[in-house]
């Protein structure tokens, strides 16, 4: 199922303890997958409980936080062997969701292709305006077409590189996918759409990213 949407206890550093050093595009899927582990072994390691703390979601980590990768344990699984056996691997693919609005509105009915990695899907947004897809841990960029009328708009899908709401990183993404922040991503600019947000989420408009703001982001954007 895909994780909601919850920023932890929030922390515009890098946090955690362990022996992997987070880089761009890491999520705790990649590094797991990777190490070799289902993702709840590392994401549920008692090591990892204050990066777990601060991040809230297995999908978004801030280059440089700190995970901790246990050892891969042997387990053996004794199966006769005048026999043939199938043994299936758990933990991916990785359920994910497409959200396609115009500011707060879906895109309801506007003709669709995704793709990722090679991989294509087709289809019409729902009422909902969401699309779920599965990825894999491996996923790193792709493609969303959209054919509304006689026009066709593209837009480049990347999969782990969003960093956290309290981070400036991480808002001035969101507010970009929002449709609040342009190419102009200077301070000004940056007060000014975070100013926008406040005021259309109904929360004390600061133009400064304090936590309520940095949480509502991570509501209104879903991740």
């Amino acid at each position: 199922m895909p994780q909601s949407a919850d920023p932890g206890a929030g922390a515009p550093h890098p946090v955690g303890e362990g022996n992997y050093i987070v880089e761009a595009g890491d999520c705790i899927f990649s590094i797991s997958d990777r190490a070799g582990h289902l993702w709840e072994t590392v994401w549920n390691h008692p090591r990892n409980q204050h990066l777990k703390q601060k991040r809230g979601s297995p999908h978004v980590l801030l280059s440089g936080d700190i995970v901790f990768v246990p050892p891969i344990e042997a387990k053996e699984v004794y199966r006769p062997t005048d026999a043939r056996h199938r043994f299936v691997r758990k933990g991916t693919p990785i359920e994910f969701e497409l959200r396609i609005l115009d500011g707060d509105e879906p895109r309801k009915g506007v003709p669709y292709v995704v793709s990722i990695e090679g991989r294509s899907s087709s289809g019409t947004v729902p009422d909902s305006g969401i699309v779920n897809l599965k990825i894999r841990p491996s996923d790193r960029t792709g493609w969303l077409i959209l054919r509304p009328g006689n026009h066709q708009e593209e837009y480049t899908l990347d999969f782990g590189y969003l960093d956290p709401a309290h981070a400036v990183s991480g808002a001035k993404a969101r507010l970009r996918n929002m449709g609040l922040l342009g190419a102009d991503d200077s301070d000004e600019a940056f007060a000014e759409a975070l100013g926008q947000f406040q005021k259309r989420s109904f929360i004390p408009v600061t133009s400064v990213l304090d936590d309520s703001t940095a949480r509502k982001l991570t509501e209104v954007h879903g991740s």
